[in-house]
């Protein structure tokens, strides 16, 4: 049986929390999934077929290689954060603070994993879109309403 298309899977108009890894991916262009991420990103995101959010807590993941790379790679992923206009920096609030605790609580997730999840959450964003599979059972019992996309799981364009 085929994989689902990423425009299969994520629909017109919904709106989407992106983990760091699919960023990432987007990113290095290197990644097994990093076709989908420009897939993502220049053909869903840019042209406001879908709205998207990164937590402020995926802006650090994100420039911990460049730091390690020197100042022109981190230049390259600042204005990658800052200047692409249709994705939102979310902040944590105290309400994803908590969230985050919560889900924690019941499932284990790292810190900035459950934070991101929490971003999602309290945002009620649409869907999640990670290339973590461990997050698929751990968000069936902390956000068990919240839908979540595994690059992985499409198939490509």
């Amino acid at each position: 049986m085929p994989k689902p298309s990423l425009r299969s899977a994520i629909q017109p108009g919904a709106s989407l929390v992106l983990d760091t890894s699919v960023a990432l991916a987007y990113l290095t262009g290197t990644e097994a999934t990093s076709e989908r991420a420009t897939e993502l990103f220049d053909d869903c995101i840019a042209t406001g077929r879908n709205t998207a959010s990164l937590s402020v807590v995926s802006v650090q993941e994100i420039l911990v290689r460049p730091f390690r790379a020197g100042m022109a790679s981190v230049a390259t992923a600042e204005g990658f954060l800052r200047h692409f206009a249709e994705i939102r920096l979310i902040d944590v609030s105290y309400d994803i603070a908590r969230e985050a605790a919560r889900i924690r609580a019941v499932s284990d997730l790292r810190a900035p994993d459950a934070l991101i999840m929490a971003t999602a959450v309290i945002t009620n964003a649409d869907m999640l879109i990670t290339n973590d599979r461990s997050w698929l059972n751990r968000a069936k019992v902390a956000a068990p309403d919240l839908s979540i996309c595994l690059f992985a799981d499409l198939g490509r364009a």
